[in-house]
């Protein structure tokens, strides 16, 4: 350290934690003498010194979910271009334990993005006023200081219903996403439209994850549709799966079709008719409500829907009948 023998330590503190500008000269001599020990700086001091962190917490339901991978995809790369970090923690799928995540994530991180929160308002009025900014993903929360970004999946349920509508199908079954979620509710509002009126619709319950889906297939099934919607294409994937193994046919038997577009969907056998989202834009948007100065909008995004192979005119017998 002799090349900083004629350097004060505050002007090293400057140089190091990124503080009031400090001559070239000086900062070069400052980061080799840095670099000769190797040291590295602490990211707790210095977000002391700087009073921000320069990260970004998040909170999702659950990790093995792709639809929430695809998300962080989007989001990590917006916010590692402006050199900020992201901390995930999931919560499977469990309210309480996602909001003690998310009020321990807000003590440390800059800004905290929830993603389809599942915990109750008040609690999600306690996370609004412990972070310094808060974002929501498909959830909508009258607060001063927050922002939303959310998926319109009335209008992909409609879509859906129109399109097997138009094959013929006049029964259909609704897989449930977990009790908890908005955007189920929002789901469900398109059952109420113009798209969907002269169908049955059968509500059954079911969940988010891909073993939901087939163990709501036999109750769904008890029920005589010629169509299941499912709550997201993680439900339609174990679906797909048990139906095959109870001999069913897919569409010959029984139209499938899902929500989202996963990854996973055009390769599934058959392909599957789904409402699709870019959810890497999901991610995009989330992180333009942190940066540069935050919003409190909501924003929405519409996807497109995508037939495939898993829907087709319904049998001249329903599965079961």
């Amino acid at each position: 350290m002799a090349r900083l023998a004629e350097v004060s330590t505050a002007t090293v503190s400057r140089v190091l934690s990124g503080g009031k500008p400090v001559s070239p000269e000086v900062t070069e001599r400052v980061r080799a003498a840095a670099n000769d020990v190797g040291y590295r700086p602490n990211p707790a001091a210095q977000t002391l010194l700087r009073g921000s962190s320069r990260t970004v917490g998040v909170v999702v339901p659950d990790l093995g979910n792709p639809y929430f991978a695809e998300i962080l995809k989007g989001l990590a790369a917006e916010a590692a271009a402006e050199k900020h970090h992201t901390l995930v923690a999931g919560t499977e799928e469990d309210p309480e334990q996602e909001y003690r995540s998310a009020i321990e994530l807000a003590r440390w991180v800059d800004g905290l993005l929830l993603c389809a929160p599942r915990m109750s308002t008040p609690r999600l009025r306690e996370v609004a006023e412990a972070a310094r900014r808060l974002v929501l993903i498909n959830r909508v929360l009258r607060h001063h200081a927050v922002g939303s970004v959310v998926v319109d999946y009335h209008l992909g349920v409609r879509a859906l219903c129109e399109h097997l509508a138009a094959l013929g199908h006049k029964r259909i079954a609704y897989l449930q996403g977990p009790t908890a979620a908005w955007s189920d509710q929002q789901r469900q509002r398109g059952f109420r439209s113009p798209e969907a009126s002269g169908l049955t619709i059968i509500r059954v319950p079911c969940g988010s994850t891909l073993a939901d889906g087939r163990e709501a297939v036999e109750e769904a099934l008890t029920y005589k549709p010629t169509a299941i919607i499912c709550f997201n294409d993680h439900v339609a994937v174990g679906v797909l799966s048990r139906l095959r193994e109870l001999g069913l046919s897919v569409p010959h038997d029984l139209s499938v079709a899902g929500i989202d577009n996963a990854p996973m969907s055009a390769h599934t056998d058959p392909g599957l008719t789904t409402y699709a989202v870019s959810t890497v834009e999901v991610g995009r948007q989330a992180w333009s409500r942190f940066a540069p100065k935050p919003s409190t909008a909501t924003t929405h995004i519409r996807g497109e829907l995508i037939t495939r192979a898993s829907t087709a005119p319904p049998p001249h017998k329903s599965p079961r009948g």
